[in-house]
C-alpha cells in the first residue's frame, strides 16, 4: 500500500512564542518567534536571494521538500492501524544561532510510531545557511512544524 504524507501547510503554523525583554534584559536563551526577528533564517540554497520575502519562500520550499523526501510514514498492518497513525503532529523545535536544530519536541502526538519519525525527521534538518536576526545579531528561533500524515 502506498503511504502519502501530505503536507498540510507551507502556510507554516508559525509559533505564537514571542519573547518579553524589559529594560536591560539580555536573556541570551529565550528563542525568538518568526515575528520577531528581522531576518528569519536562510535555507541551504536560498542565499542568493536578495529579498527577505524571496528568502522565507525558498525556506518554506526547502522545508517542504525536505520534509517529502525525508519522512518515512511508518506501516500500518490493517486499517485500524492506519486510522491511528493518521493526523497531524506538531513537532517543537528550535534553530539556534550556529543554524543548527535544537530541543525537538512533540507539542501534539498522533501515535508513537508517527511522532519518533518526526522527532528523527526534524533532527536531520540541515543546518541554515545563516540564523535569524535581530539588531545585525544571531538569535535562537522556535518554530512549530505542522505534519500531516495520511495513508
Amino acid at each position: 500500500m502506498k503511504h502519502l504524507l501530505s503536507l498540510l501547510a507551507f502556510a507554516f503554523t508559525l509559533s505564537a512564542f514571542a519573547q518579553v525583554e524589559g529594560p536591560g534584559d539580555s536573556n541570551d536563551a529565550t528563542p525568538f518567534s518568526f515575528a520577531t526577528v528581522e531576518q528569519r533564517p536562510i535555507w541551504p540554497g536560498c542565499e542568493s536571494l536578495t529579498s527577505e520575502e524571496a528568502r522565507f519562500k525558498c525556506f518554506n520550499y526547502g522545508m517542504m521538500n525536505f520534509l517529502r523526501n525525508n519522512f518515512n510514514v511508518p506501516t500500518a498492518k490493517n486499517k485500524k492501524e492506519q486510522k491511528a497513525r493518521t493526523g497531524k503532529v506538531y513537532v517543537d523545535f528550535v534553530i539556534e544561532k550556529d543554524g543548527s536544530v535544537s530541543n525537538v519536541k512533540i507539542i501534539r502526538s498522533v501515535h508513537p510510531e508517527v511522532d519518533a519519525e518526526a522527532i528523527r525527521m526534524v533532527k536531520s534538518i540541515p543546518t541554515m545557511h545563516a540564523p535569524a536576526m535581530l539588531s545585525g545579531k544571531p538569535v535562537r528561533l522556535r518554530y512549530t512544524l505542522p505534519i500531516n500524515v495520511q495513508y
